[in-house]
């Protein structure tokens, strides 16, 4: 997988302004209301969203779930809408749990990609 830093010359100037193209990309697919978790990739630091449509995400395991959003919260648990860039944690909230996935939702059907770095 690339590595999202490149080393100079490749991270002065103009040409830290964008990432290199990814060699690690998983097409999304997302139907209306359905969560759908996304594996991720060995070595995964950082991912870059694209979708055509509104989106929640969060990262969390195979057992992370989520609901769209019927009311306000005020304790911390809700999912982000439309993150384009996102560093990895290395463990969730809790402190602990490393994460595996990508937990994505969306309330009308898209289509996007998600796009790993080192």
């Amino acid at each position: 997988m690339r590595d999202l830093y490149e080393t100079f010359p490749l991270s002065s100037s103009r040409l830290s302004m964008a990432p290199t193209w990814a060699d690690y990309v998983e097409d999304i697919v997302l139907p209306a209301d359905t969560l759908l978790r996304v594996a991720l990739p060995a070595g995964a630091q950082f991912v870059l969203f694209a979708m055509d449509g509104d989106f929640r995400a969060k990262p969390g395991t195979g057992s992370t779930s989520f609901a769209l959003p019927g009311a306000t919260t005020s304790d911390g648990s809700g999912s982000e809408l439309n993150p384009a860039a996102r560093r990895i944690p290395g463990t969730l909230s809790d402190g602990t749990t490393v994460p595996t996935h990508l937990i994505l939702r969306a309330p009308y059907a898209c289509k996007g990609s998600l796009a790993f770095y080192a």
